[in-house]
């Protein structure tokens, strides 16, 4: 999740931003209330610490725009006089809680606990509607962890601002096309979901797959040919390896993102597009734009707020969400409901690294569905990469072949942390013990 820290003492910020980095954040700060407004807008923050003096403007000034629809962020004020009509005065304006200076750590981490809870509580609960299918096609979008949590709350944004461009950012297999796909359902536009792959045509053809072209137009072209952006109307185009379209298109992309307006191949007539554009790569664009080899303007035309999907492993919880999310899917679509997993099955896939990410745990899924005998699964129905990926030297029996109690503690709390995403305050919480004692604990298993 991302915090943006606003206050004009540099130490208030060190401090805040030392405490949230070790909860897991991604931290920005401002020192200006313009600077704030500037960066929560590119940003969208999840938290925001605002100073109530600021040294161009008062903090209640900022804190609408911080609240609203468009950033929607929740607001912790900070001050170093406090003053019962000012904290009221906040609170109605939509800021969660008011601390004076200096910051009470216990106390934040307390407040933090509440608000980190809600947000999951809130996204547990979109989970579920996705499951009983109240959210359509994209219902394969599944996911608590915190690193997940910004990424649902940048598809809602999006999907409520059609007119603007999408980039989604990932490793291959992270999901990019059900981001895509959970866009244009939540969006309620009127027109197709319609797809290319930017790498898979020569250049001439992309082009005319996009935009058409004229009978007439080239040796082939026997006929007049609409292109995607005719037949998507007022619904979405969605370009996959975007990074991999030759600057030739990119030139003409960017022409109709800029304006609308575009020509079939061959023809003299414009025509209009109300498309909306989403595309995903698995490269990293800023590089490529310092080589040559994506153009500059195109990609700060759809660098607007742009989705960065985390690989599985750093997902923590959601490998089971989504395991027994496919185990439901498939074993329907597959004749075999109402099918059991042991935990062998369970464990070892949350030991498990998947470099293929998303794409590889549901495809491990399907193979298991079909070789397993009857409705029981367990992880032997895996394959051999995923039962010899050990959980670490805790699984190490005594020599009398029976685990210690250390050895099962240890073991307990290296799974709270990969199930919290290695969240040390939520791991606390799970396992029911200080923090002070799971970092001593920590210590001592050297992690």
């Amino acid at each position: 999740m991302k915090a943006l820290i606003i206050d004009d003492e540099q130490g208030i910020r060190v401090a805040l931003s030392h405490f949230l980095r070790k909860r897991g954040y991604e931290v920005h700060e401002a020192a200006t209330g313009k600077d704030a407004g500037e960066m929560a807008k590119n940003i969208l923050p999840d938290l925001v610490f605002l100073d109530q003096k600021l040294p161009d403007m008062d903090g209640e000034t900022l804190l609408p725009l911080l609240v609203s629809a468009e950033i929607g962020a929740c607001v912790i004020m900070i001050t170093g006089h406090v003053a019962v009509d000012q904290a009221v005065r906040a609170m109605k304006q939509g800021a969660e809680y008011f601390f004076p200076k200096p910051v009470d750590m216990q106390h934040l981490t307390m407040i933090l606990e509440s608000v980190e809870t809600r947000l999951q509580r809130k996204y547990e609960s979109d989970h579920h509607r996705q499951l009983s299918g109240d959210a359509g096609s994209h219902g394969d979008i599944v996911g608590i962890s915190p690193h997940f949590i910004g990424v649902q709350r940048l598809i809602s944004l999006l999907a409520r601002n059609v007119s603007t461009p999408v980039l989604i950012m990932g490793a291959s297999g992270t999901g990019k096309e059900l981001v895509a796909k959970s866009i244009h359902v939540q969006s309620k536009v009127s027109g197709p979901f319609v797809e290319i792959n930017s790498a898979s045509l020569s250049e001439a053809l992309l082009e005319s797959e996009l935009f058409g072209h004229e009978k007439g137009a080239f040796t082939d072209a026997a006929r007049c040919k609409r292109g995607l952006f005719e037949l998507a109307g007022n619904g979405t185009i969605f370009f996959d390896e975007l990074a991999e379209m030759p600057l030739t298109v990119q030139a003409k992309l960017l022409k109709v993102l800029d304006t609308g307006i575009f020509r079939r191949v061959g023809g003299l007539e414009d025509l209009r597009s109300n498309a909306r554009f989403v595309g995903a790569t698995n490269r990293d664009i800023a590089e490529l734009v310092k080589l040559g080899l994506f153009r500059e303007d195109l990609y700060y035309r759809i660098n607007v707020l742009p989705i960065t999907l985390p690989p599985l492993r750093e997902r923590g919880g959601d490998i089971v969400l989504l395991a027994e999310h496919y185990i439901d899917k498939l074993a329907r679509e597959m004749g075999k409901a109402g099918v059991k997993v042991s935990a062998d099955f369970i464990e070892a896939l949350r030991n498990y690294d998947w470099p293929g990410n998303v794409r590889e745990l549901k495809n491990v899924i399907e193979r298991a569905i079909i070789i397993a005998d009857g409705l029981n699964m367990t992880a032997a129905h895996l394959p051999a990469e995923l039962r010899q990926n050990p959980a670490g030297p805790s699984c190490i029996a005594s020599p009398a072949g029976f685990p210690s109690l250390r050895d099962i503690e240890d073991d307990h709390i290296r799974r709270a942390l990969r199930f919290t995403g290695n969240n040390h305050s939520r791991t606390a919480a799970l396992l029911g013990i200080s923090r002070s004692t799971l970092h001593a604990k920590l210590k001592r298993l050297k992690l």
